[in-house]
């Protein structure tokens, strides 16, 4: 049976998800780059 290319990318998303997540004591830090200004976001 052969996967469609996007339930195979949502098997990677998630993973990725799962090793990223933030928690109370390591929170992770997202950050939005635009040409005029840096957006950082902390995320428990």
């Amino acid at each position: 049976m052969t996967k469609s290319k996007k339930d195979s990318r949502q098997r990677v998303r998630f993973a990725i998800r799962k090793k990223v997540s933030g928690t109370s004591e390591r929170p992770r830090l997202a950050v939005f780059r635009s040409n005029k200004e840096i957006y950082a976001q902390v995320i428990r």
